[in-house]
């Protein structure tokens, strides 16, 4: 379980992040209550192709749902695979996250 911060306030999930594999994983539905278009992927692959950070890459979108006791959770994440990538290639997803949040985000239910 996640400790509170000095606030009161849960800790901020990180937008995006290596997940160790040479991946990265983009939280993407955290910060927009959505899951990614077609079009919004297409758009990260373009801009990930045309910074030069990888020739080869893959993008997942996964819709995860998870089930417990007292708890279901739905998670809307971007996942992606570079071939030699580095530490842009977060910054970038990061970066491509934040537009897509500006340009449409669903607010969740009060």
């Amino acid at each position: 379980m996640s400790e509170l911060s000095g606030d009161g306030r849960a800790p901020e999930l990180p937008v995006a992040f290596a997940d160790g594999g040479g991946g990265v994983v983009v939280n993407f539905g955290l910060l927009t209550g959505r899951e990614a278009t077609q079009a919004e992927i297409d758009r990260l692959a373009r801009s990930l192709q045309e910074a030069g950070v990888a020739e080869n890459l893959a993008i997942s979108a996964v819709r995860r749902q998870e089930y417990g006791p007292r708890v279901e959770t739905v998670a809307a994440q971007v996942h992606v695979a570079v071939d030699g990538g580095d530490a842009d290639v977060v910054d970038l997803c990061r970066a491509w996250a934040l537009e897509c949040a500006e340009d449409r985000r669903v607010e969740p239910l009060a």
